[in-house]
């Protein structure tokens, strides 16, 4: 059985944190396969039961994952984690620069790189995993992650026109214009460029690509009636090829592959969302894609 357990950040860290997400799973059987496609934003993952393998394309090589690892905004699908046996994960997704305001963290140089967290956040991860990993609720786990991360949050640089950008483009599903989005920023393009990528780890072009890519398996995800000519449509692809040639650079397979390899691994949760029927409810209480 697959549970998932989803939240919003709480007030004052709304420009920091996308949302957070509990997985518990018990995988008797064989291993479930999971491909990781491309993702727009950076995360933390707090791994508490049976350590994760995650095979890597590139090398061809299988290593063990850390207990806790952050993970940097992925332009193509670089691994995929092989699942078996316990499964009890808490994930802080971020906004697009929300790990870089808390932390200072340059992040294009994260980008298609993991680390182990320690190496990265020093002890207060270490801390804050260990607290966690005593806990088994949902709830006061996101609790404990806000209490330790709202006073960063408060600290944190300013929440500028870059952070606006990058928000704005995840909220739209990537449909936005660069170049309007530089001059609200009050910046030149290069001078928007140069900032987007540092402070969100990519120029702003191919993360918008992602961010609508991201947007469009999720939402063919849900509503499994929509067409994929509709889909195409809906997020402002030229046509279908053009979807299908996204899909293949994001994740090294078709739409229609990856959307099974997706209904493989969240049988239970997408069968749940679809029944919902209401974009409005899906959205409140969801996520799939991570």
């Amino acid at each position: 059985m697959h549970r998932s357990q989803f939240s919003t950040p709480g007030r004052g860290l709304e420009q920091s944190i996308r949302f957070y997400i509990q997985r518990k799973a018990w995988i008797a059987g064989p291993t479930v396969v999971h491909p990781i496609p491309a993702r727009p934003t950076p995360m933390i993952v707090f791994d508490f039961d049976d350590p994760t393998d995650v095979f890597l394309y590139q090398k061809q090589a299988i290593v063990r994952s850390p207990l806790t690892v952050v993970v940097g905004p992925q332009t193509y699908r670089r691994l995929e984690m092989r699942l078996r046996g316990a499964l009890d994960t808490f994930v802080i997704a971020f906004q697009p620069d929300g790990m870089h305001r808390l932390f200072s963290i340059p992040m294009r140089e994260l980008t298609n790189l993991d680390f182990e967290a320690h190496s990265v956040l020093g002890s207060f991860i270490s801390r804050l995993g260990e607290r966690l990993g005593n806990l088994r609720s949902f709830t006061e786990r996101v609790h404990i992650v806000e209490e330790a991360l709202l006073p960063l949050a408060v600290a944190s640089t300013c929440f500028d026109g870059v952070s606006a950008a990058a928000n704005g483009i995840i909220i739209a599903g990537g449909r936005a214009g660069i170049a309007t989005l530089a001059l609200n920023a009050g910046l030149s393009m290069r001078q928007f460029e140069r900032r987007f990528t540092q402070q969100v780890g990519m120029r702003p072009k191919l993360f918008a690509r992602i961010a609508r890519f991201e947007a469009a398996l999720e939402n063919k995800a849900r509503f499994d009636s929509k067409s994929w000519t509709e889909v195409a449509h809906e997020y402002g692809y030229y046509d279908q090829m053009h979807m299908i040639h996204d899909f293949a650079e994001f994740t090294g397979e078709t739409p229609a592959k990856t959307l099974a390899q997706l209904e493989r691994v969240f049988v239970e949760q997408i069968r749940t969302i679809r029944s919902l029927g209401s974009s409005k409810a899906i959205d409140s209480n969801s996520r799939l894609i991570l």
